[in-house]
Parts: C-alpha cells; sequence; structure tokens
C-alpha cells in the first residue's frame, strides 16, 4: 500500500536524522558535562524548560496543524504558510519582548538567583527564528517530504557541537560563566535550521502544485494546533516546575543546595537523555501518522486508519523491547562511561521501566493528533502530569528516598499517561490490538542477545578489558544478534509495506 511505504520511508528517515541528531546531542552533553561540571550543567538544565516552555507557548501546536491541512489537501497551501506564519509572530515577538525586559524578575522569582539573567537574555533571539521553522517544518511535513526537516535537524545539533567543541577546545575550563556558552549556542543553532528550511521552501519545486483548496482561515489553524500548544505547554511548564521543586524539595530531605543541584543535573542532563534516546523513532512514527492518518481520516477509511496504527506499535515494539533490555543491563554503565558520573540502579531503572511506556505512548498521541482529536492527549497529560508532580512534592522530600522518589514519580507519570491514551485511541477507532503477539517476537528476539552480551560482558571483564571497548562490543554483539534472531523469525520491515 502506498500509505504505508510513505509512512515507512518517512519514518525511516525522520528517525535516521533523529538518531544522528541524538548521538550529536549525547556528544554537546559530554562536552557540556566534561567542561561544566554536574552543578554548572544543573544550571543549564534549569533554564533550558523555560526556553521549551516559551518555544511551546509561541508555536507548538503550529507545526502539527500545518502538516494535518496540508496532507488533506483542503487549503491552498501558501496562503496556509503566510497565516500560520502570521500567527506565531504574533506571539513569539511579545513573548521574546517580555523575556527581555522581564528578565530579572523572572530570574528572581523562578530561580531565586540573579545569574540567570544573562542567561534569559541569550535564549530569547531563538524565539524569533523557532517561529518562522515550525511553520515550515510542518509544511514539508505535510507534502511527506521528510528529508528537508530531518536535514534542518541534524544541522542545528551539528552546528551547536563545532562551535562548542571549537570554543571549550580553545579556552578550556578558564570561561566566567560557563553555562551561558551553551545557551547562546540555542538561537545559534535554530538560525541554523531556519536557513535550511527557508532555502528548501523557496526552492521547492512542488510548492505550486499544491495551492488547490479552499481559503485559509484563523480558526481553521487555531482549532487544530491550541489543544497540541497547550498539551506540550503543559509539559513545558510542569518541567519548569520540577527545575525549581526538586532541588528544594530534596533539601527538604537532607540534602545541601549544591548536592540537590547536583542531582537535578546528573538525572535530566545524563539520565533521562539515555532514556529518551529510543525517542528517536517513535516521536518520528508520530510525526508521519499525522499526515498518513489525517488523509486516511478524510476519506473515511477506518480500516487504513487501524493498520497505520498497529504498524506504528509494532515498529515500537520492535526497537524498544531490544532496547529497554539493554538499558535494564549496561544503561548505568553506559551513563558512566558517557557522563563520567554515578546514576544509582535504584534511580535508573525504574525511568527505564517507564520510558518504555512512553515509547508506545507517543506512538499513540500521533493516531490521536492525525484524527483531528489533539485534546485528547492534552487532558491525558494535564491528568498524568498533575499526578507526577504530587508524587515528587511527597516521595522526593522524605530522607532517604529523595532521588529514587523523583524517579519513581517521573516512570508512574509515563505509564498513566500511555494508559489514558491507549484506551482513548482503542475507543476511536475499535482496534483489536493483540499485545501478546505484538511484543512476543521482539521479546524471544531479545533474550538471545541479553545471554550472549552477559556471557561476553563476563569474559571480557576476566581477559582484563576496559570500559569503551567493553560497552561498544557488547552493544555490536547485542544488536548483531537480535537482528539475526529477528530475521530468523521471520519478521522483517516488508510486513509493513
Amino acid at each position: 500500500m502506498q500509505s504505508q511505504r510513505k509512512l515507512l520511508w518517512g519514518t525511516l528517515t525522520l528517525t535516521s536524522a533523529a538518531l544522528a541528531s541524538r548521538g550529536l546531542g549525547l556528544l554537546y552533553r559530554m562536552l557540556l558535562a566534561r567542561f561544566l561540571g554536574a552543578e554548572g550543567l544543573g544550571v543549564f538544565q534549569m533554564i533550558f524548560p523555560l526556553y521549551v516552555a516559551l518555544v511551546t507557548l509561541a508555536v507548538a501546536g503550529t507545526p502539527v496543524a500545518v502538516s494535518q491541512m496540508v496532507a488533506e489537501g483542503r487549503r491552498e497551501a501558501r496562503s496556509l504558510v503566510r497565516l500560520a506564519t502570521a500567527i506565531v509572530l504574533a506571539v513569539s515577538i511579545p513573548l521574546m519582548l517580555i523575556v527581555y525586559v522581564g528578565a530579572r524578575p523572572l530570574a528572581l522569582t523562578l530561580y531565586h538567583d540573579s545569574r540567570f539573567v544573562p542567561l534569559l537574555w541569550a535564549i530569547a533571539p531563538a524565539l524569533l527564528a523557532v517561529a518562522f521553522s515550525a511553520v515550515l517544518r510542518g509544511y514539508f511535513i505535510g507534502l511527506q517530504r521528510v528529508e528537508v526537516p530531518a536535514a534542518s535537524q541534524v544541522a542545528e545539533q551539528l552546528a551547536r557541537v563545532v562551535i562548542m567543541f571549537a570554543i571549550l577546545n580553545m579556552m578550556g575550563r578558564q570561561i566566567p560563566h560557563a553555562p551561558i556558552v551553551a545557551v547562546i549556542l540555542i538561537p545559534v543553532g535554530e538560525g541554523v535550521s531556519l536557513m535550511i528550511l527557508a532555502w528548501a521552501y523557496w526552492h521547492n519545486p512542488h510548492l505550486e502544485m499544491v495551492k488547490a483548496g479552499s481559503a485559509v482561515r484563523i480558526y481553521d489553524i487555531l482549532k487544530l494546533s491550541l489543544p497540541v500548544t497547550f498539551s506540550r505547554l503543559l509539559g513545558s511548564l510542569v518541567a519548569v516546575i520540577e527545575a525549581t521543586m526538586i532541588p528544594l524539595r530534596l533539601q527538604a530531605s537532607g540534602l545541601s543546595r549544591y548536592a540537590a543541584i547536583q542531582y537535578f543535573g546528573q538525572l535530566t542532563g545524563m539520565a533521562l537523555p539515555l532514556i529518551f534516546f529510543p525517542t528517536a523513532l517513535t516521536l518520528s512514527l508520530a510525526t508521519n501518522l499525522v499526515p498518513v492518518v489525517a488523509q486516511a481520516h478524510a476519506q473515511g477509511d477506518m480500516d487504513t486508519i487501524r493498520q497505520h496504527m498497529v504498524d506504528g506499535l509494532k515498529a515500537t515494539a520492535l526497537v524498544t523491547v531490544p532496547v529497554t533490555a539493554i538499558l535494564l543491563t549496561i544503561g548505568v554503565q553506559l551513563d558512566d562511561l558517557f557522563f563520567h558520573t554515578q546514576i544509582p540502579a535504584m534511580v535508573f531503572v525504574p525511568l527505564v521501566v517507564g520510558g518504555f511506556f512512553l515509547y508506545f505512548d507517543i506512538t499513540l498521541s500521533g493516531t490521536l493528533r492525525g484524527l483531528g482529536r489533539t485534546g485528547i492527549p492534552m487532558r491525558n497529560d494535564l491528568i498524568a502530569s498533575a499526578v507526577e508532580v504530587f508524587l515528587i512534592w511527597i516521595l522526593a522530600a522524605r530522607p532517604g528516598l529523595g532521588a529514587e522518589g523523583v524517579a519513581l514519580a517521573l516512570a508512574l507519570g509515563f505509564v498513566l499517561s500511555f494508559a489514558l491514551n491507549l484506551m482513548a485511541a482503542l475507543a476511536l477507532t475499535r482496534t483489536h490490538i493483540g499485545w501478546f503477539s505484538l511484543l512476543a517476537k521482539p521479546a524471544l528476539a531479545t533474550l538471545p542477545a541479553i545471554f550472549f552480551t552477559d556471557w561476553w560482558q563476563q569474559w571480557a571483564h576476566l581477559n582484563g578489558w576496559t570500559q569503551v571497548p567493553l560497552l561498544l562490543t557488547s552493544i555490536s554483539l547485542a544488536t548483531a544478534i537480535y537482528v539475526m534472531a529477528w530475521r530468523l523469525m521471520g519478521v522483517s520491515w516488508r510486513s509493513f509495506t
């Protein structure tokens, strides 16, 4: 089926770009962790959620709305791009000015520290670049020309890594208020991404071919974009709340302010990036599900929608089941290799388990948004976030449980969001999902990979292998055995085409 091939190709393209981008992102965080230290990284991680919240408020729902409307083919594309750009600029420009003028009150209110003022000034220009980029990204995804946003994503991260490496390599650790270097590179990377998207838009040979359709109204865009915006804004605001609340609650458990900020930096800047790494697939899949499901929904083809949903969950399982198993077995070692920190297993394991449910939750959210029911994930995110924040408030302040309590609260939030979105998707599509068959083959293929990897690690330890070659060979061995088992059981990407 042509739509399934487009879904597969688009997902593979965006996944490859996301993996490359996240690989560069891990390299970037490794540089930050080594040059800034845990406390400096904690400061950076405290400012970043606010930036994400501002971006979300300005543009979050626009790419989804634009991609869905372009895919449906019911609106004139050039007018759609112009109107969507006007909407995001009308929000992002005032936000940028508010950050500039109110930097000091924001810093003192949110972080109780005037050192955050220059960091707020540094992130403000990025809002303007993001406004343009969001609309163009949604336009190309709607056309299912995903190679353009994929290229811009990789270039954005690559620019940050190259510049950061050059600066830190020349100046070493002798950089006053070093986190500002990383923050300044946020608008730099966004500018690189915008240049690629803008060039591709003005040189797009298909622009005139997608102009058919009725006139675009602001209401049409806002109807689809506002629920997504509120949903992602909620997530960003929760991140801001957690960035201020977690260190304070950890101090209530008996930790010093330095230790609390250090732990927050380790959690959000070192442990969670590994947990979120597999979302390179699920976010790409969800992004591609929006236009293909919207196209099928516009035609009233419920069978195709069900097939896309099941195929998306199968693809998620094929990747995330072995990745979760690897993280459970050698994830702590990987974290130590990348970031030179010791994350306790009692903190890392709950995050890995919760992350497994998060991966499927993202895929389900893409299906719901493709159906035009963007308000459902927003409602479910609100419920899960409220439970998560409540649990963090209770558990993080308990002596002897603070760090583990935060990890457990985050994991339970992931599980609850998945359960709510799954119930909603099943009710809307009347789809039967055979979870046993969906998970059985990936799980069976994972077992020999984990067994042989464990045997290999024991042998390598006895023969004096160092950490880096041991982990690299372990991951390579596990991947090779998993793919071999996968093929022996007859599982293939052809089953999705």
